[in-house]
């Protein structure tokens, strides 16, 4: 597995950290004692997440100069600790030059992995202090440009190529002499980009390539890595050594998950070594030619993606109260996306920190779900508080002069609702619960003033079928038996605003469920993650490829739309909806994120105006899809 076979082969430790945004006082003190810890086990290299010192996400507090100052300091702090022990130490962090600028008029700053050994830094074979970035990711959730020079940029003011600089670490490790390929988290991600660090790094004479991440989990984003990665070792034909951190990070609007699967992959593409994912500890490995190849667990969606929002819940729970003050407050209606919620924070947390708290009007909530909810609450150990809110809305909208069943109505019921939460939770200390998932919000089915407020929505980035898989998980896996009750799962969504028998009370929605894939869920991951236009959708659905390319059953779209006139109808009041619930979005709650795509900072968006001569909003439909409507029409 060595370029050279006759060296002895090195024992690594994989610091697989929770790594804590913005504390690194606390992160590099856990470095530190993970290091020394490493040495009394005779591990010979140990090696950090990227970013492990400040943490990622910072946003602009990357910008404060006496951030910088001291993460310099706890920098050479890890160093100065480990000095009197044989033990290589890598970790990610950034650094400064302030004999350069960034081309926003700041400070220069690399995102950098520093290599040290016995109280010393080591520099690459280009004379480099530390390995620099080399790809810098510029879109999603990321935006390392705005903060960071590149090794590529670093090298064209330097009129060099990157292969001049981008080299190994050439370390002496009991008087062997080892070349360490060292590059972070975006170098290995190389398909688009013109440049291929790790065949750089390889060409250079590395003997093994080990890459510091800060790789957020995403749907299936392992398998794609795995397979990224064996395409890779297949040209260079080194050992690769990936360290990810776990825990939660967020940008202020997106609570990002990092789930670790820190690996080792063999000179073969092989995983030799697995680290388990969310689980913060410290791996060691040898590296032998002969280790044998690890099976990777079984991979299922559903578990993987409550994983990633039990993370990123308990990165929002450590941001806002100290742990023995937690509570959460939850309006529970007796629907999926309440249920799920309540059942989902008494895991968490116990059923002593969960206040549930039904809030009917008049007899617009029917038996059956008070019924439900009863049921729920009763399973999962709780109690539930009933506040009728039937004088609240009486008074509002007598004062306003709003008419029983007017949109004003339905709004006035919702922000009482709110306005009895946030009295509850002003008087236990806790934190108000918004329930609302990705479809609703993406169609603005939601009332802003109401249930679009709240401190945390796990369930934002959800689609509504993924909601059902959810509460049948935590049924199954979770509690293992029914706490969610069956009922539950069968009764219809509704908003129950308007009274029994006075108008549609059932959500327009064709939703998902556990085994089946709902035409607006689908619609929505289309939106968001594909970039479909409206062209999108009609071309497929006029080719007969729309019900495959959204994973629809067969024959789903010809139930839901009997005809081509019914199917351009809904697509067209669906895009009206999700063009004028931009305004929702941007004020929404902060939330989970594991999409492909979430609202946020991950989609971003613009406010849609209204043009010249029109009194509404209206969405300006593609010249394609305007010839593609009248052809379909006319026939």
């Amino acid at each position: 597995m060595n370029t050279q076979p006759n060296k002895p082969v090195l024992t690594y430790a994989l610091g697989q950290i929770d790594v804590v945004p913005g504390r690194p006082d606390s992160n590099s003190a856990r470095i530190i004692k993970e290091a020394i810890a490493a040495a009394a086990r005779g591990v010979q290299v140990i090696v950090f997440p990227e970013m492990c010192v400040s943490g990622y996400l910072l946003g602009d507090k990357f910008n404060s100069a006496s951030f910088a100052d001291d993460i310099a300091v706890y920098n050479q702090r890890i160093v100065d600790a480990l000095a009197g022990y044989d033990i290589v130490v890598i970790f990610g962090t950034f650094a400064i030059d302030r004999t350069k600028v960034n081309e926003n008029g700041r400070y220069r700053m690399y995102n950098v992995a520093i290599v040290a050994h016995k109280g010393e830094v080591i520099q690459n074979d280009a004379g480099l202090p530390y390995a620099i970035k080399s790809l810098l990711p510029n879109y999603r959730i990321f935006d390392d440009a705005r903060y960071f020079t590149c090794l590529r940029k670093l090298a064209m003011e330097m009129e060099v190529s990157l292969k001049d600089v981008l080299k190994p670490f050439s370390v002496t490790i009991d008087g062997v002499l080892y070349k360490l390929g060292v590059m972070l988290c975006e170098d290995m991600w190389d398909i688009d980009y013109s440049q291929k660090p790790a065949e750089i790094l390889a060409s250079n004479g590395a003997e093994t390539i080990i890459n510091l991440s800060a790789s957020n989990w995403s749907w299936r984003k392992n398998a794609k890595r795995h397979q990224v990665v064996k395409d890779l070792v297949a040209k260079i034909g080194l050992p690769f050594i990936y360290v990810n951190n776990v825990g939660s990070q967020n940008n202020g609007k997106n609570f990002v998950p990092f789930d670790g699967s820190s690996t080792v992959y063999s000179a073969e593409g092989n995983i030799v070594c697995l680290c388990e994912m969310y689980a913060d500890q410290v791996q060691s490995f040898t590296l032998t030619a002969d280790a044998p190849t690890v099976q990777q667990p079984a991979s299922d969606d559903v578990a993987e993606m409550f994983a990633a929002i039990k993370a990123d819940t308990l990165g929002f729970l450590r941001t806002a109260y100290p742990k023995h003050r937690q509570k959460v407050i939850i309006g529970l209606s007796g629907g999926m996306d309440s249920m799920l919620s309540a059942a989902f924070f008494t895991h968490l947390l116990g059923p002593e920190n969960v206040v549930v708290v039904n809030l009917p009007y008049q007899d617009y909530n029917s038996a059956e779900t008070k019924s439900i909810a009863q049921k729920g609450v009763s399973n999962l150990g709780l109690k539930l508080r009933v506040v009728p809110i039937d004088d609240m809305v009486s008074a509002y909208c007598q004062t306003n002069n709003i008419k029983e069943g007017a949109p004003q109505h339905k709004t006035a019921q919702a922000s009482m609702r709110y306005q009895v939460l946030a009295a509850i939770a002003s008087q236990e200390g806790g934190l108000i619960i918004s329930n609302g998932n990705k479809t609703e919000l993406a169609f603005g089915y939601a009332t802003l003033i109401g249930d679009l407020r709240g401190y945390f929505a796990p369930w934002v980035d959800c689609v509504k079928g993924e909601v059902y898989q959810l509460a049948d998980y935590i049924n199954r896996e979770v509690f293992g038996w029914e706490v969610i009750p069956k009922e539950c799962f069968d009764i219809a969504p509704m908003d129950e605003l308007t009274k029994t028998g006075a108008g549609e009370r059932s959500d327009p929605f064709d939703y998902g469920h556990i085994n089946r894939v709902g035409y607006h869920d689908a619609m929505v991951r289309s939106l968001t993650e594909v970039h479909a236009g409206p062209d999108w959708f009609l071309a497929a659905y006029l080719d007969g490829t729309l019900e495959q390319k959204m994973l629809l059953s067969k024959g789903r779209l010809q139930e839901l739309f009997p005809t081509v006139e019914a199917f351009i109808a809904d697509l067209e009041a669906k895009l009206l909806m999700f063009s004028g619930a931009i305004h929702k979005r941007v004020q929404s709650v902060p939330g989970a994120h594991f999409s492909r795509s979430s609202f946020g900072w991950d989609f971003r968006e613009y406010l849609p105006v209204v043009a010249d001569g029109q009194e509404v909003l209206e969405v300006l439909y593609p010249l394609r899809y305007q010839a593609l409507k009248a052809e379909a029409l006319a026939v």
